[in-house]
């Protein structure tokens, strides 16, 4: 199901919509550089990740239109911004159950319940495309992320929108 956002004529889905929702009420209760408490809208935002990051992921990379997440185990989330997040940490993909490294840095609208700029990167590049490791390997994999952002050669990128320099306040 899509929206039609009037001012730019892009559909949004309902996924997007509620990633926008849920960031913005994070983003009311924490300030910039901090870290998100563990909330009904985080829970919400997280869950949303396992149906919009596929779906953007599939506008550039066909195979994703028949992969999906099934949870985003973040390491790292927190408030970057005015209007910004990043995740870092750990997806479990749905067709057999494996886990790959997940980047996302994003900044909502000020106004309207849109993403309006994504980087987004998941899967490490293994020499016959994305590694998939064993969810059985989770926690090992999870803690051998810590402070590797930047390190680990991803092999799906996707990045889209202007990123905004509103400094509004969220909520003013």
């Amino acid at each position: 199901m899509t929206f039609n956002n009037k001012q730019d004529n892009r559909e949004l889905s309902k996924a997007e919509i509620i990633v926008a929702q849920s960031l913005r009420g994070l983003l009311r209760q924490t300030t910039v550089n901090a870290r998100f408490e563990e909330t009904e809208d985080f829970r919400r935002l997280l869950s949303a990740f396992n149906y919009f990051i596929p779906e953007v992921l599939a506008e550039l990379y066909p195979e994703w239109k028949s992969d999906a997440l099934d949870d985003v185990i973040p390491l790292v989330a927190e408030r970057t911004g005015e209007w910004e997040a990043v995740f870092f940490g750990m997806s479990w993909l749905i067709r057999d159950q494996t886990v790959v490294p997940t980047y996302l840095q994003l900044q909502i609208d000020s106004a309207i319940e849109r993403v309006n700029w994504l980087e987004c990167r998941i899967g490490e590049r293994g020499p016959l495309g994305m590694l998939r490791r064993p969810g059985s390997s989770f926690d090992k994999q999870l803690y051998r992320l810590q402070g590797r952002e930047d390190q680990i050669d991803l092999a799906y990128r996707v990045t889209y929108g202007e990123k905004s320099m509103n400094l509004d306040e969220p909520g003013a």
